[in-house]
Formats: structure tokens, sequence, C-alpha cells
């Protein structure tokens, strides 16, 4: 039970929890990396499209099941990528769920494409799949489900719908390396995938992205947008020596340094300790806040399994930012996630409040904990004794 007057919480002039802050995210990194990266800037090949920035994309390839990958500067690019190569008439409508970082929405937006945006489910966070079927017009051409938190999207039903209606999938695995659906890993799923390794996700090259796909054509194209339009890629692989090389179409510089793709191969090495850390630390945490009744976890959806991207617990709204508020005060930075896109003065214009109750109340209960793989025993206790005192009444 809540109780604001608690006179033992830090807020109200108690003794907090801790007096060194519990971080929400902290990337692994470990004396691998650092000697990756000395060794790749030592090499002196420190631009882009190197040996160890393929090397990266082939062992991601292999580890996903993938046919292709492409190492872009991020996902936002991967994303922008996605469309772009698909060439869809300007105006045609993209089908984006509302509650998601703007990337998902930009990526389209890039390519003069229109945003229509779908309702979450409010407990999860992810695209409402009965709700996809009633956006769909002529001018729809394509859906992009987002793994928010790491939660694979309801993908079976998703694709069921986009071939009926023959449309095109873009899958935003940003937040999901490494969870399955069904058996299968994310970034397999759609007909193309994009993932993020910013210094906030689970493995990272600090910055960075990747567009998966299995579809020759589409890998061949990107290929050359991420290089300026130029056929680079091919001018290296074949190793030819005339000294220059074509410019065959536009396209944008979203090639990675060699020295990232370095530490894209250290860390990708890991990615399977760092996400079993990740759900060690979510298991502890739901093995000891199981029987607050004031809270829910998240719902995983059937058939999926998290890499633990986010532990976040859904509160009750009106006191949502009052028990952020304490948890800090108590040396554990709980935080609220991104806003839906609706809620957003760019986005504005596409739906109100009335529209995604769905996302609004997703929204409005929403808090994450601390999860990294750098989080002590004794910081994970920290964090429990914080929640369990919030509520202690």
């Amino acid at each position: 039970m809540l109780y604001k007057g608690n006179r033992e919480l830090a807020i109200n002039g108690g003794k907090p929890v801790t007096a060194d802050p519990v971080l929400i995210h902290k990337p692994y990194l470990d004396e691998e990396d650092f000697a990756a990266v000395d060794r790749a800037m030592r090499s002196t090949f420190v631009s882009g499209d190197g040996p160890h920035c393929r090397k990266f994309e082939e062992m991601l390839a292999e580890y996903l099941g993938a046919k292709h990958v492409l190492f872009v500067n991020s996902a936002t690019a991967a994303l922008e990528l996605a469309f772009r190569v698909k060439d869809f008439p300007p105006g045609s409508e993209v089908i984006v769920p509302d509650f998601t970082y703007t990337s998902t929405a930009l990526g389209a937006l890039y390519n003069n494409l229109k945003i229509v945006l779908a309702d979450v489910y409010a407990d999860n966070g992810s695209i409402d799949v009965a709700k996809i079927k009633g956006l769909i017009t002529a001018k729809t051409v394509a859906i992009a489900p987002v793994d928010y938190a790491g939660i694979p999207a309801e993908m079976d039903a998703v694709n069921e719908i986009a071939r009926k209606h023959g449309l095109y999938v873009v899958h935003d695995t940003a937040q999901s390396l490494g969870s399955l659906y069904k058996g299968r890993k994310t970034g397999t799923l759609a007909d193309i995938s994009t993932f993020s390794f910013h210094g906030t996700k689970n493995m990272t090259t600090g910055e960075g992205g990747a567009v998966v796909t299995d579809d020759d054509a589409l890998a061949a194209r990107i290929r050359v947008l991420r290089e300026k339009g130029t056929d680079k890629h091919s001018f290296l692989t074949d190793n030819r020596t005339r000294g220059f090389y074509e410019y065959i179409d536009t396209g944008n510089s979203y090639v990675q340094s060699n020295i990232l793709g370095a530490l894209g191969v250290s860390q990708l090495k890991k990615i399977d300790l760092m996400n079993g850390i990740r759900e060690s630390v979510a298991n502890y945490y739901i093995e000891n806040l199981k029987d607050i009744s004031e809270i829910e976890f998240i719902r995983i959806t059937e058939g999926a399994e998290s890499n633990w991207h986010i532990f976040g617990i859904l509160v009750p709204a009106e006191e949502r930012y009052w028990i952020m508020d304490v948890l800090r005060a108590e040396g554990v930075m709980a935080n609220v996630h991104y806003s839906p896109l609706h809620m957003n003065r760019f986005y504005s214009d596409l739906a109100t409040d009335d529209d995604m109750p769905g996302s609004v109340a997703f929204f409005r209960r929403l808090l994450r904990l601390p999860l990294h793989p750098c989080l002590t025993e004794e910081e994970q206790g920290h964090v429990v004794k914080a929640v369990r005192k919030v509520f202690a009444g």
C-alpha cells in the first residue's frame, strides 16, 4: 500500500536505501572489447566497411540464422534504408505502433511516406493486431511492428495480415537482439529487420545498427545506398586495383568504421552471456516483487522469449511520477521511457488520446527499473528493497 506520509522514505527525510546511485543502464565492456578496438586502430584501417565490419556481419548473420546483415551507423539509418530500397510512391501509408521511438516513424517519413498510427496493448506496448486491419487502405504499403523492451511482437499475426494485403513488413527489432519468437530469433521474422547497437542496447558498438534480410535484391541495393550510391562494396570485395569505383545510384554515408566493427565482433561473442545475466536479474526482481498487489509486470507475447532489454513495471497511473521520484531519492534511478508518438508535437496531428487508449494507458503506468549486466547482487538488492519500501505503506 502506498503511503506518501511514510517518514522512513528518503524523500520525506528518512535514510535512503543506498547513497551510491543504482544506474538504469550501463554498457558491459571488458578487456577483450578494449583490446579489439586497440588492434583495429593500430591496423590503420579505420574507415568504413573494413574487414572487422565484414566479420561482424558474417557473425551476426550466423547468429541470427539470416542470409544478409548490413552494418550501418544507426538503427535510424537502417530503418530509412529499409524503406528507401522499395521506392514506394510518395504519400503511401505505413502503419506504425503509436508507442515507439521516433526512429520507427522517421524511416518512412524520410522517404516521403505517410505515417498511420496503430494502438498498442495496454499491458506490453506491442502493436494491437486487432487494430491493424481497420487502418489498411488502398494506399497502405507496409507495417512496421516494434519489439518494445525486447519482447517480440505477434509476428505470425502481423505477417498473415501483410500477406493477405500484399504489404511489406519492416520489423523494428532495435531492442530485441537475442529474443526468440516461437523458436526463431528476431531479425528473421519479416521481409526486413533493423537492429540497434546504441550504447544503451544489449550489445553495443557505441552507435550503430544493422539491416537484416534474406532478400538478395534488397541486400544488394542497400549495399549501394549505404555507401553514397557507389559500388565501393564490390570494389573492395573483388580487390580491384584500377583506383576508382562507380557512382550507380543515389545514397548516403551510412557505413560504419572498422574500429566499431571490431567492437561489434567482440561484443557479439558475449551476447548470450550478457542476455543471460539480464534474465537472471529480471527473474530476481519478479520473484521478490510479485507479491506487491499494486505492481504488474509487462506481459510477454505468447510463444516469445525476451532478451530483457528493459525491465518495466506497471504501477498506479496517478502515482507513477511520485513513485519514480521516491525511488530516485532512495538511490534507484528508475525512469519513464519515451512517450507515445501522438503525444509529441511533431506527431500530434495524427491521433488523440481517445484514438490510442492502449498506448496512453501503457505509458501512464510504465516505470523502468535498473537492468544491465553490470548490476551487482548488492545493487539488485537495493532495487528490490527500495521498491518494497515504497509500497510498504
